[in-house]
């Protein structure tokens, strides 16, 4: 797992958009949840071990490790 810095655009907003390479793929389940100091999405209904494309904007993302 990798780890990076992520900062909110100039309307507190972080974007996260990812891309399955199976467009026949039925459309997966997504969650959220939030805590006092955390907060995550989850995906579920993809092919175990699938592959997916993440999409940041670059200025808004550093890469820590």
């Amino acid at each position: 797992m990798q780890e990076f810095t992520l900062r909110a655009d100039d309307t507190g907003t972080i974007e996260l958009v990812c891309e399955r390479n199976d467009e026949e793929a039925p459309a997966p389940r997504v969650r959220s949840f939030a805590g006092d100091d955390e907060f995550g999405l989850l995906v579920d209904d993809l092919t175990p071990g699938e592959q997916v494309l993440l999409f940041v904007t670059d200025t808004a993302s550093e890469k820590l490790r």
